[in-house]
C-alpha cells in the first residue's frame, strides 16, 4: 500500500510570507509552477499559492474607461487604476495565499489522501511531519500511485 512519503515530492517549491508578488509570478512563469507553499521564518507551513490565486489578483484590476468629448479622449478613473496597480505590486505571499489548507502525515495511506483531496476539492496536499514540511502531493502523484497499485 502506498503512503504519502512514497508518492510525495520531497522538495516542494516555497516562498516566504514577505515574498513580493512580482517575484512569485516570475518563479511560476520561469519554473512552470502551478503551486507554491508559503513558509514562515521558522520554515513552518502558513499557506499555499496556486495559479488561481495569482489570476484572481490580476482579475480584480479594473482598467479605466474613456469617454469622447469634443473629439478628445478623456480617461475616467485613471487615479483609481494607478492606485490599484500600486496595490497589486505591493502584495506579498502572505496576502495572496490560501491559509486554510489540508495537510497529511507521511504515513497517510493512499486511499485517505485520495478521499481528502476529493472531499475538499484539493489539488495539492502538503505533507507535514513534526510541524515541518517534508513534501507535497498533487493530483498527478495520486493518479500515478493508483495506476501502479492496479498493476
Amino acid at each position: 500500500m502506498f503512503k504519502a512519503k512514497d508518492i510525495m515530492n520531497a522538495k516542494p517549491e516555497h516562498c516566504q510570507l514577505e515574498t513580493p508578488i512580482a517575484e512569485i509570478i516570475q518563479r511560476f512563469a520561469d519554473d512552470g509552477l502551478d503551486h507554491m507553499l508559503v513558509l514562515d521564518d521558522d520554515s513552518r507551513l502558513r499557506g499555499l499559492i496556486t495559479e488561481s490565486n495569482l489570476i484572481e489578483q490580476q482579475a480584480s484590476l479594473h482598467v479605466p474607461t474613456a469617454m469622447m468629448i469634443f473629439d478628445m479622449v478623456v480617461p475616467l478613473g485613471v487615479d483609481k487604476f494607478e492606485h490599484e496597480i500600486a496595490r497589486l505590486q505591493a502584495l506579498t505571499g502572505e496576502e495572496i495565499m490560501q491559509a486554510d489548507i489540508n495537510t497529511v502525515a507521511p504515513d497517510a495511506e493512499l486511499d485517505e489522501i485520495a478521499a481528502l483531496m476529493s472531499d475538499n476539492h484539493a489539488h495539492h496536499l502538503p505533507v507535514i511531519d513534526k510541524n515541518s514540511v517534508v513534501g507535497i502531493i498533487n493530483n498527478r502523484d495520486v493518479i500515478r500511485a493508483l495506476a501502479k497499485r492496479r498493476k
